[in-house]
C-alpha cells in the first residue's frame, strides 16, 4: 500500500466516520433537488478545501435511514491539518451531521471495496406504538419476545439465497449472502437487531427485521427457515420501516480506525 508523502504527492488523501439522523435526507446518495447526506457533506468540505470534492462511501444508505459508523474517503489538493478539517465540516453541516473523525490514508483506499464486513443494528421499541420521542429512531411497537427473535435469527447465519428478503429493484446480480453474525437482545424497552455480513442486498436488513418482528409476536418456530427455503418476497408481508436501521459499522482489517460511536438508546457493554 501506497504511503502518504506531502513532500512529492500533490494530492492528499482522507478518511472519515460520519453519523447521521436520515429523517432529514433523502438517503445518502447525492442529488439534484433533494437535501442528501453526500451532497451536505461535499458542499461543506469543497468549502474548506476551496475546490470541488467528491465522496466515495462505504455503502448508500435510503432516505429515513440513520448511520453511526458510515465510513467515506475523498481527495484534495487542498492542504489543511486534520482539526481544520474537521472543525470546517461540522461547522457547515446541518446538526443531523456529525463527523467523528478524520484522518490521513494511502492514496489506494477505498471505503467500498476495501471493506470485509458492515454491520447494521436496528431498534424496536416495544412499549407501545404512540413514542412521540422515539418515533424517528426506532419502530414502536407492541412487546416482542426478543428470546424467540435471537433463536430464530440464527438460521440466517451461512451463505443463503436471500430472494425473500430482497427488496423490489435490487440489481445485484446474485441473491447470494453470506450473514456471520445476527444477535437480538434488549435493553430496556430497546429490543436491538445486530446483523453482520459480507454484503447485503437492497432492504435485506429491513425485511429481515420484519421477519423476526413476525417472531418476536408470535410466528410459529422455523418461520424464517421457511422464507429463506421459500426464497419468495412475497410470503414476507411489509419492509420494516426506515428510522429503526442504522448503518453501524464498516470493517477494514488493514486501517487502524477508532470505533464507530454506539446507536442512541444503547448502552456500551
Amino acid at each position: 500500500m501506497t504511503e502518504i508523502n506531502d513532500a512529492t504527492d500533490q494530492r492528499h488523501y482522507f478518511a472519515f466516520c460520519v453519523q447521521y439522523h436520515g429523517g432529514s435526507f433523502r438517503g445518502w446518495q447525492r442529488q439534484q433537488e433533494h437535501s442528501s447526506v453526500q451532497g451536505e457533506l461535499e458542499r461543506a468540505l469543497g468549502t474548506v478545501a476551496n475546490e470541488p470534492i467528491f465522496l466515495r462511501a462505504a455503502g448508500r444508505t435510503d432516505a429515513g435511514v440513520h448511520a453511526t459508523g458510515q465510513v467515506a474517503a475523498f481527495s484534495t489538493s487542498a492542504d489543511r491539518p486534520v482539526a481544520q478539517w474537521l472543525r470546517g465540516v461540522n461547522g457547515l453541516t446541518p446538526d443531523a451531521i456529525q463527523v467523528d473523525w478524520l484522518q490521513r490514508v494511502a492514496d489506494d483506499f477505498h471505503p467500498r471495496f476495501d471493506a470485509v464486513a458492515r454491520r447494521y443494528t436496528y431498534l424496536f421499541h416495544d412499549r407501545g406504538r404512540s413514542q412521540p420521542f422515539l418515533n424517528e429512531l426506532a419502530w414502536c411497537t407492541d412487546a416482542l419476545d426478543e428470546n424467540a427473535m435471537h433463536a430464530e435469527a440464527q438460521a440466517l447465519l451461512g451463505e443463503h439465497d436471500f430472494s425473500s428478503f430482497r427488496g423490489a429493484g435490487c440489481q445485484s446480480l446474485t441473491p447470494m449472502r453470506r450473514v456471520d453474525r445476527c444477535e437480538v437482545r434488549r435493553e430496556g424497552n430497546v429490543v436491538i437487531m445486530n446483523i453482520e455480513a459480507n454484503a447485503f442486498l437492497l432492504h435485506m436488513v429491513r425485511n429481515i427485521a420484519s421477519g423476526l418482528h413476525r417472531v418476536g409476536s408470535g410466528a410459529s418456530r422455523g418461520y424464517i427457515q421457511e422464507l429463506l427455503t421459500l426464497k419468495d418476497r412475497q410470503q414476507l408481508g411489509i419492509t420494516a420501516p426506515a428510522q429503526g436501521l442504522y448503518l453501524a459499522e464498516v470493517s477494514y482489517p488493514r486501517q487502524q480506525f477508532p470505533d464507530p460511536p454506539l446507536p442512541p438508546l444503547i448502552q456500551r457493554r
